[in-house]
């Protein structure tokens, strides 16, 4: 899995193809969800940063949490200052209970198109 992620595709994936479809969906989805107030969003495996720097721009504190160097710099890059990421494991988080509200988990690879 990691030799997948390091080579740097995840980046632009979800702007293109049938990706971007499911890009718009979990904007949809969050968006009915989440508070209307700013929430504290822990986004586990959020890659390169898309999904936290479209919360964040929405007005919420996002710290992003993935396993992939590559993907940490990347959404340091994107970040500027509007959120944080930083290199962890989904399987042993060092965050607090209750500490944000609420945490996205994605699935860690792409579905990949039927050729």
């Amino acid at each position: 899995m990691r030799a997948y992620y390091e080579v740097g595709l995840e980046r632009d994936r979800l702007a293109h193809g049938y990706s971007r479809l499911e890009f718009v969906r979990t904007q949809e989805l969050l968006s009915r969800y989440l508070p209307s107030e700013p929430a504290h969003v822990l986004d586990v495996g959020g890659g390169p940063g898309a999904y936290a720097a479209w919360l964040a721009d929405a007005g919420h504190r996002v710290r992003v949490i993935d396993a992939t160097p590559l993907h940490v710099e990347q959404a340091r890059e994107l970040a500027g200052s509007r959120f944080e990421a930083v290199e962890g494991d989904a399987r042993a988080l060092d965050e607090p209970d209750g500490a944000y509200r609420p945490a996205l988990a994605r699935p860690p690879l792409p579905l990949a198109r039927a050729r």
